[in-house]
């Protein structure tokens, strides 16, 4: 039977000490993730990581991680898959995916848009994750819609009065609030390839940013939100580039013969993390925002991806499969102190 998959809200973490789980979307969706733990998401106090993990042999649920004493809490205890937590600003909600029954529409894909084998799932991470604005007033997410495609739809921060901000037939997936909150950047196929196009937040003036014959992925904005950085395999592999977030003055910021994904802005906007195979393993690297003082930060015997900076950008978690199977690590943004946190 088809599994149920919804976005759910978790509400009081940390605060009340009971779990309030109030159900925001509800979509269809098979998925069968190819790790026992996802993520990691910090907090925005720095203190928590909030990462998915299936233990046994049940399903995947919300778990958080104290960066300081590794200390667990089990925020959702339920036989489906719970999935890609999106903590909100004030740091009390936690906004995730769930496959639990449910039979309300829209409905999500029901495979991982434009996945490349090889690559850990890195769109499924940050596609499916759903989106906060700044002020925590809206979310947004993609889903499958009636037209059999797959549209932008956008909420309140209980879940309610949503609507799709797009409406064609093409896929639109992947959106992500500029740090203003004014504009939301995603990844269409409207063009008969995927692209990067970028929209107000209430879904007007729709503006194409990159053209190509190949796939143009990941978007993710500069913190001051002048810039988007994106991969694209234009050239051949994927690599990194970085462009004005009008689309112009486009630029490759890394040259390799392998997989260069998942960038991710330091808080300041000066450096730009990243996952590269190019040494046989999948590793994380950093350099500036132009893409020189390239350095290499992992290098254990296993593959190191998602990397994500903390909100003060001292520190970077990742997963790694050093241990065996994937798990949560955290280090000092220059690649030292490495330190396992799940188990």
């Amino acid at each position: 039977m088809l599994s149920r998959v919804a976005i759910y809200l978790f509400q009081g973490l940390f605060l009340t000490g009971c779990l309030l789980i109030s159900p925001i979307l509800s979509f269809a969706q098979t998925y069968s993730p190819e790790s026992r733990h996802n993520g990691p998401y910090w907090s925005p106090d720095g203190m928590n990581i909030a990462f998915s993990a299936a233990y046994g042999s049940g399903g995947y649920n919300i778990y958080t991680v104290n960066v300081w004493t590794r200390d667990v809490q089990q925020v959702t205890n339920h036989p489906a898959n719970d999935l890609y937590a999106a903590w909100s600003p004030n740091g009390r909600n936690l906004a995730f995916y769930s496959d639990r029954e449910n039979t309300t529409g829209p409905f999500p894909p029901d495979t991982v848009i434009y996945n490349v084998r090889g690559l850990y799932e890195t769109y499924a991470r940050d596609g499916y994750r759903p989106s906060w604005s700044p002020d925590g007033r809206t979310i947004v997410a993609h889903f499958r819609g009636e037209k059999g495609n797959y549209e932008i739809y956008s909420m309140d921060r209980r879940g309610q009065n949503r609507v799709p901000i797009t409406d064609n037939l093409a896929t639109d997936v992947h959106p992500r609030f500029s740090p203003d909150g004014e504009r939301i950047v995603f990844v269409s196929d409207r063009d008969h390839q995927p692209e990067i196009y970028v929209m107000n937040k209430d879904g007007t003036d729709q503006t194409r940013l990159t053209n190509s014959s190949a796939y143009d992925l990941d978007p993710v904005w500069s913190p001051d939100g002048e810039r988007i950085a994106f991969i694209s395999n234009r050239t051949g592999t994927f690599d990194v580039f970085v462009m004005n977030a009008d689309g112009s003055n486009k630029l490759r910021l890394t040259d390799s013969l392998t997989y260069d994904i998942s960038p991710v802005w330091s808080p300041n906007g000066e450096q730009i993390l990243f996952s590269s195979n190019r040494n046989g393993f999948f590793d994380l690297y950093v350099m500036d925002a132009d893409g020189n003082n390239l350095k290499r930060l992992t290098s254990a015997e296993g593959h190191e991806y998602y990397g994500s900076w903390s909100p003060d950008g001292n520190r970077i978690a990742y997963m790694s499969t050093e241990s065996g199977e994937p798990h949560v690590y955290v280090m000092l943004s220059n690649g030292t102190r490495k330190r396992q946190l799940t188990r």
